[in-house]
């Protein structure tokens, strides 16, 4: 009996914490901001999307690839004619062909390849962007707790502020008017402290979705960290290597280059074509062909090399080729727009980089001299060298620059993000 006791207390405690995750109460779970980009990247629809458009530009390339394989085709056919036969109906045909010279369709099969490559591109710029939104709505949910703690902390103190200026008022020693201001006081700190909770609410709910983790947990964030060498590179520099690896880049040259095979293809329209022709038909007597030929066979086949030269075709191949020329000229156009608003931003990045480092180094000392000085206050009041509502009013001080130094990591952070987002690498940066 004794031995069971402590089976039955901890199968009782083992309910008991199922139950706090399934009625109501939602279970934590610790994650840090890489593991939530993991988890998006394998969770987002945007992903799978991505993949299917590629892997179906690749059926593409494999069904253009197929013009220059052998291509055979059966069939039969029933006829009757009267008088000298005016055609070959058959009871069976086989016929085959096999290009062997065909500039259409040598550069349809580049142009295809090509566009093979941007749809792979496509995939991994979905993944940068689905990072990017996961990494944002990690930190907004990171630091929307700190809001919270810091707003909260000052809440209180508005409303001890308050209590005293009220019993400050029943001695005569304060005006009414001073009673409204610190009740005004307090009602806009808790309205801080109400969009505070509001945001982490929100951020909360984006990252379940993003990340496809159970609406009954609740995410416990690990204080966010993004370090990546192109921090400290300079702009010459990082803009060849961003040319290198930025998707959308890689996808526009991949389209220019696309358009410049189509032009060749439409081009070779209007060149020589040769192919390998071959031909088999069994021929049945109710034709009476042996009537009119004086040896009949009923096995025919024929094989040979085909060769067409295109004599007139109108303005159909020139005006095709003028609108491939267009068509190219725009993705050119489009790239270089592409290549000069890329070294604009990494110009205007990496300065924003700067500054916003600039400023947390700056919020940061703050925040120390603020703490410093409530320090050696807190030994004044001790001495009765300065008032209690002298002291608080140095605590307020201490959280207002507590809560300038989140905005200013929150603005580095965000700084970071983007300078990694315009380089191409922030999901490889954020695994």
């Amino acid at each position: 009996m004794r031995l069971r006791i402590p089976v039955i207390a901890i199968w009782i405690c083992t309910g008991l914490l199922q139950a706090r995750g399934i009625y109501g109460i939602p279970q934590q779970e610790t994650v840090t901001i890489q593991e939530a980009v993991r988890m998006a990247l394998d969770h987002a629809p945007e992903a799978l999307l991505a993949k299917v458009q590629s892997l179906r530009a690749q059926e593409a390339l494999r069904e253009t690839r197929s013009l220059n394989l052998p291509q055979v085709v059966a069939g039969t056919g029933l006829a009757y004619n009267n008088g000298y036969p005016l055609s070959t109906p058959s009871i069976f045909e086989v016929g085959a062909s096999q290009p062997i010279f065909s500039k259409a369709n040598k550069n349809l099969v580049r142009e295809a390849a090509e566009n093979g490559k941007a749809s792979k591109l496509v995939i991994e710029s979905t993944r940068n962007e689905i990072a990017s939104e996961t990494a944002r709505a990690y930190y907004a949910l990171h630091q929307a707790r700190k809001s919270i703690a810091v707003a909260s902390a000052r809440v209180e103190s508005a409303r001890k502020q308050q209590t005293q200026v009220e019993s400050l008022l029943g001695a005569d020693r304060v005006r009414p008017v001073d009673v409204k201001l610190a009740n005004a006081a307090r009602l806009s700190l808790e309205h801080q402290l109400s969009i505070a909770q509001e945001q982490e609410k929100v951020a909360e709910g984006e990252l379940l979705e993003l990340t496809g983790i159970s609406d009954r947990s609740s995410i416990r964030t690990v204080e966010p960290k993004i370090e990546s060498p192109i921090f400290n590179m300079r702009e010459e520099n990082l803009y060849k290597q961003t040319l290198e690896s930025t998707p959308e880049i890689l996808q526009a040259e991949s389209a220019l280059r696309a358009k410049e095979f189509h032009i060749e293809a439409v081009k070779g329209e209007s060149l020589p074509k040769i192919e390998i022709i071959s031909n088999y038909a069994l021929f049945s007597r109710t034709n009476n062909y042996q009537d009119y030929f004086n040896r009949f066979t009923r096995n025919n086949f024929i094989i040979g090399l085909s060769v067409q030269v295109p004599v007139f075709t109108g303005f159909r191949t020139s005006a095709k080729v003028a609108q491939s020329r267009h068509e190219a000229a725009e993705a050119n156009y489009r790239l270089q727009n592409m290549k000069s608003s890329l070294k604009l931003s990494i110009m205007r990045g990496l300065s924003e980089l700067r500054i916003a480092q600039g400023s947390l180094e700056l919020a940061r000392s703050e925040v120390e001299v603020a703490q410093e000085n409530l320090q050696v206050n807190e030994v004044l009041l001790e001495s009765g060298r300065i008032s209690a509502q002298e002291l608080e009013g140095l605590r307020s001080t201490l959280q207002q620059k507590e809560l300038a130094q989140i905005e200013s990591d929150q603005a580095l952070f965000q700084r970071k993000l983007s300078l990694l987002r315009v380089a191409g690498i922030i999901a490889s940066a954020l695994q």
